[in-house]
């Protein structure tokens, strides 16, 4: 009962909102527009979803709702950008419990009718329809939804929820002061540094920058953790502020997700993430490493991997909690 109205309340709040004339201090160019949501062909077999997985899933007492989390390269309207945020987010729909998988956006794999390329150029060369397609063929899954974000809209989303609180390293500072630079170029406005280290709250706009560091750590294996760090935080502000959030959610979060689910269907995921007694939030990336090399094919770079062993391993965390080992 409490979900049911919970959606009802929701709903009817989202309703008012969007008829409302609101004005808000904007996060992009001049000419940005916000990306409308790309009606999917949901037949099996445009989304790449084998009779196989179809029949193993359907086999399944209680199988996790899976959809896919992108966040694209994109700083200007229209631009056609790869996903640099690639997750697989599994949500168990009795106990609310939430998964998130990270695929390195430099998987070696074959993207259908263009070969062999990094998996994260999917998104550039068909949308989220070729990007969930290329994930499902490669990896045995049954994803049938998808939530995107890019530079403007992430950093609303994260201003929305009161920002997020993350701990910033030495290192990190000069290159995240650098995003920010390169983003306040395009938005022609002033960039708002973080001037020290340590653990502390970050802006949309800062917080942006922050998972775009790959230049210091463990590259791109370290810039992963950090865009899961940053969804943990988020996911925990919602958990923690329950209704208080709900007119941020309907007014400012849900309007800057494009995606292919319904009000409806976003209320139930916003749902499972307040409801749930689960405080934890289970998070891997993909391929592991002792199923993965970096190697240069035609003088470009890319992280090779056995698909066969990757896809068990992704399988056993999304389907049977079993946490991957460090190497």
């Amino acid at each position: 009962m409490k979900k049911l109205l919970f959606y009802i309340f929701l709903l009817a709040f989202s309703f008012q909102v969007n008829a409302q004339d609101t004005t808000s201090t904007a996060i992009a160019p001049a000419d940005y527009a916000k990306p409308q949501a790309v009606q999917l062909n949901r037949s099996a077999e445009a989304l790449g979803i084998s009779p196989k997985v179809s029949a193993k899933v359907k086999a399944m007492p209680n199988p996790p709702v899976n959809m896919a989390l992108f966040a694209v390269d994109r700083r200007q309207a229209g631009e056609r950008a790869n996903s640099d945020v690639i997750m697989v987010i599994s949500i168990d729909q009795q106990s609310g419990k939430i998964k998130m998988s990270s695929i390195m956006r430099d998987t070696y794999v074959n993207i259908e009718g263009h070969g062999m390329d990094k998996i994260n150029a999917a998104y550039a060369l068909g949308g989220p329809q070729l990007a969930i397609k290329t994930i499902n063929q490669n990896f045995d899954l049954d994803i049938k939804d998808y939530i995107n974000v890019d530079f403007y809209s992430a950093a609303r989303i994260v201003d929305a929820l009161g920002g997020v609180t993350v701990n910033v390293k030495q290192p990190e500072l000069s290159y995240l002061n650098n995003y920010l630079d390169e983003l306040a170029i395009y938005e022609k406005i002033p960039a708002v540094h973080v001037n020290s280290a340590g653990l502390q709250k970050l802006t949309g706009r800062q917080a942006v920058a922050y998972t775009r560091i790959r230049g210091v750590g463990n590259g791109d294996y370290e810039r992963t953790e950090r865009q899961r760090s940053v969804l943990v935080a988020l996911f925990s502000t919602l958990k923690n502020s329950g209704s208080q959030m709900l007119p941020a959610i309907a007014s400012q979060v849900l309007p800057n997700l494009e995606t292919s689910m319904g009000q409806m269907t976003l209320f139930s995921f916003a749902g499972s993430v307040l409801n749930s007694k689960n405080k934890v939030i289970d998070q891997a990336r993909f391929p592991l490493d002792g199923q993965s090399a970096g190697k240069r094919i035609n003088n470009i770079w890319y992280l090779t991997a056995d698909l066969k062993a990757t896809t068990t391993s992704l399988h056993n965390f999304i389907y049977k909690s079993i946490q991957p080992a460090a190497k």
